[in-house]
């Protein structure tokens, strides 16, 4: 009863995801979960991709004054826009920091689809080895984001979908009990977040 509003793990993940990819220049689109429900649980999903690579042109303008408005209102309706906000400046502050760490990690990895379970779940038991925290938590997102992008750069898009159903597994089960424990989501912007140094049991779980 910490959180009143029961947030969805899968939404938050595509967000995000989102972000990291439309940074790069890239466009992407989680599966509906209207379509096809089965595969929120399933970690794996056998469909056509839904990924879809397109270099977008960075705005000249920054945008009109309609769409400033528009924006507006929605961050006053939505009630993940906080959490979207936190979660991506937050992200934003683990990729400055660690930027060279994750370009290391990413250049590591195997991407064949077993191998690359493989080491998403090393990494994120690695990871919340010692304990969770909202820092480790973002890191985990930022691990999941730079998957996201080295599979678009090496020309296999259709992993995304993988990698976004393993985070909100990953979210939904060893992570949820810790998350409702701690006041939920919106505790996310609430607590002093705590940015600790945990690329490196990222990359060490990528190594072995």
């Amino acid at each position: 009863m910490a959180n009143e509003i029961r947030y969805d793990n899968r939404n938050i993940v595509e967000k995000y995801l989102n972000h990291k990819l439309s940074k790069k220049g890239y466009e992407w689109k989680f599966q509906s979960s209207g379509e096809d429900d089965d595969t929120i649980n399933t970690g794996v999903e056998d469909s056509s991709p839904s990924s879809d690579r397109r270099l977008q042109a960075p705005s000249a303008g920054g945008g009109n004054n309609s769409e400033c408005l528009i924006a507006n209102r929605v961050t006053r309706s939505d009630p993940y826009s906080r959490i979207y906000r936190s979660l991506r400046e937050a992200g934003d502050q683990i990729e400055r920091m660690y930027q060279r760490e994750f370009e290391e990690m990413s250049h590591q990895m195997t991407f064949s689809p077993s191998a690359a379970q493989r080491s998403f779940l090393a990494v994120a038991e690695e990871l919340f080895r010692d304990g969770v925290n909202w820092g480790r938590i973002v890191a985990f997102f930022e691990f999941g984001g730079t998957m996201c992008v080295e599979s678009f750069n090496r020309e296999m898009a259709s992993q995304v979908d993988n990698i976004a159903h393993w985070m909100t597994d990953y979210l939904n089960g060893p992570l949820e009990n810790w998350i409702e424990e701690n006041g939920g989501w919106v505790s996310l912007w609430s607590d002093g977040r705590d940015l600790c140094p945990v690329v490196y049991y990222c990359i060490s779980a990528v190594e072995a």
